[in-house]
């Protein structure tokens, strides 16, 4: 499903348009459903409208941002169960096909058997088609009917899991061979995988429903602290009209307020419906590869460019603290420290990118190398994964290869691989890598065995760092309405302090 921009999302409004946006995903999405919703967020609306007494013309714009912005949160939701669903379709894909796969030794059987645990919908469509075109036998393009058929399911679920099992299974048929501690191995990559999606969106639901529980705090806090001030004209002899919810900055604050709290929730809704299969860095690969190229380059010389700054810069110094103008001492002196660091900081960030990304891209790439030593020896099953990874990944693994024709037998031709970067996990991957390719195929199994446990304790640590990084913006999100609270209560006291001193002004001359 694309993205959709937000003029778009005016369409929304009307309740036709949002129920066939509902049915896309797959739910049904009636108009009582609708009407019950829309009757329950004005509800709440008017509760917060009533605490904050805000005026008419203030309440109706409050009123019209939930109108427009409740069709949005609606599909927001339906979205999330979509993608939630998809996970859980590829998953249980996946493994049927594995485990049909074992038992009839063809894809276009394992596919058969496969379809027939998914009722009607998308992955049951898409199957039927792949059988479909495996049956009919006519290739479309030089890769053949049967990676034909199974990229018709791989692009519908953009997933790089899907792509290995593939991979598998094709090669697998394709080239004859064992495969069943390929399937094995597969099989425990794809439970580790399942876990690590399910725990990272129990930890997302529960980031969401702190969220939503500090905006009732703010809004709660907010509300009483009005209410106090407003309280204070109790302590006066003289009555007084003056309430401090009708003062028209009070009025505006609280619009501000409410309107922003709308848009926290809004945004830590919109993080429950992130793609599931998605399990890549979200960077993009131009800038990974300009770090990497920082990084293999190193500090190097200063440029030219900077040898005059810094030039400069010392001279004006030495004119300044001749002429006494410390400003300008300072000034220049804090700039000369900048230039002189920022290179180094940069490569630091650069090296901390690319790292973090290897992380997340050597698992999935150890385990379908180890899926090809099944049938491959270590040079070629090297050579081919290294079409399938990543960019960044890539250019290590073209280095691997220009070393291994030249020296394969050379411990370091394995250990150089990503040693640039603070990776210990895969130095020894290649350690095992190198006695497999020394040892032949004695101790084939136990070696890859070894393997194996050694990518599910990267994946492990992969997981663990995309995790980390996608809840802490969660938790961020969590001190957002803390920092709209703290801005409307510091307008609030100022303007209600203000009134009070004038209050008073006003009572003492009389």
């Amino acid at each position: 499903m694309r993205k959709k921009k937000i003029w778009e999302n005016w369409r929304l409004l009307n309740p036709k348009n949002l129920q066939k946006e509902v049915d896309a995903y797959g739910y049904h999405f009636s108009w009582k459903s609708h009407a019950a919703l829309l009757f329950g967020a004005l509800a709440g609306i008017g509760a917060v409208g009533m605490l904050f007494q805000l005026q008419r013309l203030y309440f109706a714009a409050v009123v019209l941002a939930v109108v427009v912005a409740l069709p949005v949160l609606v599909l927001d939701m339906y979205k999330g169960m979509y993608e939630q669903r998809r996970f859980a379709d590829v998953t249980a894909y996946m493994e049927q096909m594995l485990y049909a796969f074992q038992k009839s030794g063809k894809v276009v059987g394992a596919l058969r058997e496969c379809r027939e645990i998914f009722p009607d919908g998308q992955m049951n469509r898409l199957i039927g088609q792949a059988v479909t075109h495996m049956e009919q036998g006519v290739p479309d393009s030089e890769v053949g009917v049967l990676r034909e058929s199974l990229e018709l399911i791989e692009r519908q679920y953009a997933c790089e899991k899907i792509s290995m099992v593939h991979r598998l299974l094709a090669s697998a048929e394709e080239h004859g061979g064992e495969v069943s501690d390929g399937v094995l191995f597969a099989l425990e990559d794809i439970e580790s995988w399942k876990k690590r999606g399910y725990r990272l969106h129990a930890e997302k639901k529960k980031c969401h429903a702190d969220n939503v529980v500090s905006i009732v705090v703010a809004v709660i806090l907010c509300a009483a602290a009005l209410a106090v001030l407003d309280g204070m004209r109790g302590m006066f002899a003289v009555e007084t009209e003056v309430s401090v919810f009708r003062i028209p900055v009070i009025q505006v604050s609280s619009v501000l307020f409410i309107l922003a709290l709308l848009w926290v929730f809004a945004k830590s809704t919109r993080s429950l419906t992130d793609d599931w299969l998605q399990c890549g860095s979200a960077a993009e690969e131009s800038y990974l590869l300009d770090c990497y190229e920082k990084v293999r380059q190193g500090p190097g010389e200063q440029s030219r460019r900077f040898k005059i700054a810094g030039t400069v810069l010392c001279v004006l110094i030495l004119l300044a603290v001749l002429c006494r103008f410390k400003v300008v001492v300072i000034v220049c002196t804090a700039l000369l420290l900048f230039l002189l660091t920022e290179k180094r900081i940069g490569l630091q960030i650069a090296k901390k990118d690319v790292t973090r990304q290897l992380y997340l891209s050597i698992p999935q790439w150890l385990m379908e190398l180890a899926l090809l030593l099944q049938t491959n020896n270590v040079q070629v099953a090297i050579a081919r994964s290294s079409q399938e990874a990543g960019a960044v990944l890539r250019e290590e693994l073209d280095g691997l290869i220009r070393r291994m024709e030249r020296a394969p037998e050379r411990l370091d031709t394995y250990t150089d691989f990503c040693s640039s970067f603070d990776i210990p996990e895969a130095a020894s991957c290649m350690k095992m890598l190198h006695a497999f390719s020394e040892s032949g195929s004695g101790n084939m199994q136990v070696q890859i065995g070894r393997l194996v446990e050694r990518v599910g304790q990267m994946q492990d640590v992969a997981g663990e760092i995309q995790n980390e990084s996608v809840a802490f913006r969660m938790k961020l999100i969590f001190s957002y309405p803390v920092m709209a609270a703290t801005v409307k209560l510091l307008v609030d006291l100022s303007v209600g302090m203000a009134v009070m001193m004038q209050f008073l002004g006003s009572i003492g001359g009389m």
